[in-house]
């Protein structure tokens, strides 16, 4: 079960805004980890690795989130996370990874689009014209004029195959009455069944071309689903960089607290010693001095950490107001070194495996294949079959022309075949060369890719492994400045050193604690990004990714 701690002052949070928060907040973290809510920061680079308060944290199934889930209220509290739930927070919440989770329903809509072309479509139609002309003839009622009015109505089904075939059934009744003596039957009804085919033989001709618009609608959900696979990675990865960065920034604001303790200690000391006569006044300015120059680090780690802790706000998305902007989030995890053998050619071998966006660009070569097999096809002219059948009925009654047509008292029968070619067709040739000119840039942009992808996991292998040695490093400048700080205040203490040689190795040990935090920051940082280069952050932080849609993409309309 999850297990919370809370810590509240009363002046700060009521009970109702107590309830809201966890109300809001633990279903996001249930299953993997604790939040503790505290009043005060707690140093998160000193004592003993925190305990887990909870059982192991299983396997973080992610489901594709249609939207931010609703914002926790929270009232001047501090939040304190591990980076564990740090990224669960994110991936719940995070503004990026749910616009992007929208682009594979667009595209999923895109291509039924595309295989819309293929539905049958009941066509329907009514008309009514009446004319009135002279003439000559004396065959007609009324003198020299030819009445005619008609009513026409139709009705069928059309519909288009993947070769190309236009196919039409129209039924189509027409009601006519004219005031010609020569019409034994007036009005008379005309009925009529039509079956109509027109079939491309070359342009537009064939499953290739045709299904062409799904088959790339399909190839574009596919890159969709990668790329949303890639915003998740990348989001983690900055989270992870926002995280650390935040827990450097709140160890250099202690660390420089603690220089302006020290300086403001010798000026106190130093001011004692000038009153007895014992030390020159000019050390107190000395003193003074320095605690106005470290006033002023502070100040700019205060803000700095400030900026840090905004940035992974926003990533977490976990203020849903502006008040609650105020909310303090306190790194649980501390940067641990624990060095780890990385094989560089496996770690570039999966990442070429791997990748999303290498995967991405190999679609879109194929998409572009699709394109020029389509256009190549086009080049031809235009050759169409086209055939219709139909039968015939005239009566003086709509169902008795129906009677006649049913008995195929008369019908018709037609074909033919039109051709078209432009002078020069320069259109479907610059189509052509357009598709073969992005084939060859989406084989350049792949190859591209492959290279820089190489490049990258190189770099990131080579920055973990300085890290490693940059931590031992920094570890050794940090004891030798804190000897060396010893020992010049026992000097200063029987008169052999200065104010300004104490106030200098301060400020040595406080670079190096510094120093040291910021290499095993950055060592762990390095780990988040060769995560993200050789495609291993998933695999890292166990999270299982599941498809967010379950609709029909294939290609078959």
């Amino acid at each position: 079960m999850f297990r919370a701690t809370r810590l509240l002052l009363p002046d700060l949070l009521d009970l109702r805004e107590e309830q809201a928060f966890m109300k809001n907040l633990l279903p996001l973290l249930a299953k993997h980890g604790a939040i503790v809510i505290l009043t005060a920061a707690l140093p998160v680079l000193a004592g003993a690795a925190p305990k887990p308060s909870g059982p192991p944290v299983k396997n973080l199934i992610f489901e594709h989130p249609r939207g931010p889930s609703s914002a926790p209220k929270v009232t001047g509290a501090h939040l304190k996370l591990s980076l564990r739930e740090a990224i669960t927070l994110a991936l719940a919440r995070n503004f990026e990874i749910a616009i992007e989770a929208h682009n594979p329903r667009i595209r999923q809509n895109e291509v039924t689009e595309e295989k819309s072309a293929f539905d049958p479509a009941v066509r329907a139609g009514a008309d009514a014209k009446k004319s009135r002309a002279d003439t000559p003839s004396r065959l007609f009622a009324g003198g020299g004029q030819q009445v005619v009015s008609e009513q026409i109505l139709s009705a069928g089904i059309v519909k288009k195959t993947v070769t190309g075939a236009e196919l039409s059934l129209i039924f189509k009744t027409i009601r006519e009455n004219s005031n010609s003596r020569q019409k034994f039957i007036n009005p008379d009804f005309d009925s009529s069944l039509t079956f109509t085919i027109s079939q491309p033989l070359l342009k537009n001709y064939g499953v290739d071309v045709n299904k062409a618009g799904i088959r790339i609608a399909a190839v574009a959900f596919d890159q969709s689903l990668l790329a949303y696979r890639g915003k998740v990675i990348s989001v983690i990865e900055r989270v992870e960089l926002a995280y650390w960065d935040l827990v450097f920034a709140i160890s250099n604001t202690a660390f420089r607290k603690k220089s302006l303790d020290l300086a403001r200690d010798l000026l106190r000391r130093n001011r004692i010693q000038v009153e007895v006569g014992t030390l020159a006044p000019i050390e107190i300015l000395e003193a003074q001095a320095a605690v106005a120059t470290r006033e002023e680090d502070l100040i700019v780690a205060e803000r700095t950490l400030k900026d840090r802790e905004d940035v992974l706000k926003k990533l977490l998305n976990v203020s849903g107001s502006l008040s609650s902007w105020r909310l303090r989030i306190s790194p649980a995890d501390r940067p641990v070194f624990k060095p780890v053998k990385i094989d560089e050619m496996a770690s570039a071998l999966r990442a070429l495996k791997t990748r999303a966006d290498l995967e991405s660009a190999r679609l879109e070569i194929e998409k572009n294949k699709i394109r020029l097999k389509r256009d190549r096809r086009n080049l031809l002219p235009d050759l169409d079959l086209s055939a219709s059948a139909s039968n015939q009925g005239v009566n003086d009654s709509f169902s008795n022309s129906i009677d006649r047509q049913s008995g195929n008292k008369g019908y018709s029968f037609s074909g033919g075949l039109s051709f078209r070619l432009p002078f020069g067709n320069r259109e479907a040739k610059a189509r052509v060369g357009k598709s073969r000119v992005q084939l060859q840039q989406a084989n350049a942009t792949y190859a591209q890719l492959e290279q820089s992808i190489i490049e990258e996991v190189r770099r990131s292998v080579r920055r973990v492994r300085t890290d490693i040695k940059r931590i031992q490093a920094s570890r050794l400048a940090r004891r030798l400045a804190e000897d060396r700080l010893d020992g010049q205040e026992k000097k200063y203490q029987v008169g052999l050193s200065t104010s300004r040689d104490v106030l200098e190795d301060q400020e040595r040990v406080a670079n190096a604690l510094t120093n040291e935090v910021q290499a095993l920051v950055d060592y762990n940082k390095s780990l988040a990004q060769l995560g993200r280069v050789s495609y291993s952050t998933l695999q890292r932080f166990k999270i299982q990714m599941g498809d967010p849609l379950k609709g029909d993409r294939s290609a078959k309309p």
